[in-house]
């Protein structure tokens, strides 16, 4: 996953305590560090251009908003905002996501995580990879899966056990010293394991691994073409050092139905 950039304009130091807790569990982020003085946000600003800004707005009225009209604002950011504030007031500003200040750590990490999905999927959609001339994957919608994919696996994070059945896993993403699991129901849990572990433990067909941070699980994909791999709206690249092992468990299930 290439890394993004991130910037956080924080004047309170718990919230920055906080901050600094979460985005350490990314490898994949380069953090220019935290501001809290207006002057010196402006100035950041407009020398780093950051993709992602962590903006403390706890500090700042309805009514005094403009200042986010002085800044380049980044594709993504996210704003902290009193408990009881009204989010869309900011989200109507532009804002990405906001999230309270008494947020917790795991609420920061599904925010943050969810923004680099974001961007590593905008990326895939323009990145192309040259492939050696070869026979494309004649591939066909494949049918329910049952039995074994009906198993159930369980994950470990902040001491906390928790238990997801294997067939509605849809895709495991490596991030530093976590893996995060998404599902069909649209949840996102984070277990203490790397990419290889969690690939021989599952120990099912279905779910392949395609590059060196992510594992999918072929029942939801829509369209595979060359090594992009179709999932929705979004795409997944297959790298050179997979693409065959892919093929091949595509081919392999495909015979199955």
């Amino acid at each position: 996953m290439k890394s993004v950039t991130c910037l956080a304009f924080i004047q309170n130091a718990n919230l920055e305590k906080k901050v600094i807790d979460c985005l350490s569990k990314f490898k994949s982020i380069q953090f220019f560090g935290f501001v809290n003085q207006p002057v010196d946000f402006l100035e950041r600003m407009n020398h780093f251009r950051p993709e992602i800004l962590i903006l403390d707005l706890s500090h700042h009225k309805n009514d005094e908003s403009d200042f986010l009209e002085l800044i380049h604002k980044p594709p993504f950011v996210l704003g902290i905002i009193p408990s009881k504030e009204n989010p869309h007031f900011w989200l109507d500003k532009g804002l990405f996501d906001v999230i309270p200040s008494n947020f917790s750590n795991d609420l920061l990490i599904r925010k943050i995580y969810k923004i680099i999905r974001v961007i590593f999927d905008i990326s895939n959609l323009y990145l192309t990879e040259p492939m050696a001339a070869e026979n494309p994957i004649v591939f066909k919608p494949l049918k329910p899966h049952q039995n074994k994919e009906n198993d159930s696996f369980y994950i470990r994070y902040q001491k906390v056990t928790t238990k997801i059945r294997i067939n509605t896993i849809t895709v495991i993403a490596k991030e530093h010293k976590l893996i995060a699991i998404e599902t069909s129901t649209n949840q996102l849990y984070f277990h203490e394991s790397t990419i290889k572990e969690t690939v021989m433990k599952l120990n099912v067909d279905f779910l392949v691994r395609i590059n060196n941070a992510t594992i999918i699980n072929l029942y939801y994909v829509d369209k595979i073409k060359k090594n992009m791999v179709h999932m929705g709206e979004r795409v997944f690249k297959v790298s050179r050092s997979y693409y065959f092992q892919f093929r091949n468990a595509v081919n392999a299930l495909q015979k199955k139905w």
